[in-house]
């Protein structure tokens, strides 16, 4: 049983430090700069990021703090996380259809992390491709009339009326109407990390 939980212990370890130096390095942060905005030791982080030593759990939250992630993407290190693209087919919710249409598009707060946005796409047309948010943002799109075709990353979705998907967007993505003959109409979430 102790070799089991060494084993698995040294797994999160390994993994906890591939993820903290992948994260750090694609923020463009040094050592010196995480540890400035983590509270934790640029010595620790190193041998964090070696898999020398495990984290506790309050370093791991510093740390995700820090680089703008999940807690979830240092430990798991974005293994077994879904695909960036995670789709929720027309009648496949919790209550399927909503019985009594109807949109709320109040104004965000000053200073919310949250966009609610309304898009008609023209046939044909593509939004254009975005550059990558920072580490944690998810954009929620649903599908109100049409079709869209929906990449992030090298993953692509095809979805049509009634269908919503959340996309991990830290890479580059885009949404287009690829219907020669009909308008698509998006409600757009931008969940900023």
């Amino acid at each position: 049983m102790e070799d089991m939980l060494s084993t698995l212990e040294n797994e999160v370890s390994v993994r906890t430090g591939l993820a903290v130096k992948r994260h750090r390095e694609a923020a463009g942060y040094s050592l010196r700069t995480l540890a400035a905005r983590s509270g934790v030791s640029p010595s620790m982080i190193s041998d964090i990021e070696r898999g020398a030593k495990s984290p506790t759990v309050v370093t791991v939250v510093r740390l995700a703090r820090a680089l703008e992630v999940t807690v979830a993407a240092l430990v798991d290190g974005d293994a077994g996380l879904a695909p960036r693209i995670c789709i929720l087919r027309r009648g496949q919710g919790r209550n399927g259809d909503h019985p009594a249409p109807w949109q709320s598009l109040g104004p965000a707060l000053p200073g919310s992390r949250i966009d609610f946005v309304r898009y008609k796409i023209p046939p044909s047309t593509t939004l254009g491709t975005a550059a990558g948010h920072p580490a944690g943002t998810v954009e929620h799109v649903h599908v109100a009339s049409g079709t869209i075709r929906v990449t992030v990353g090298d993953e692509q979705a095809e979805l049509v009326a009634g269908d919503s998907c959340s996309c991990r967007t830290d890479v580059p993505h885009a949404v287009e109407n690829p219907d020669p003959s009909a308008e698509a109409l998006i409600y757009l979430i931008v969940e900023r990390g």
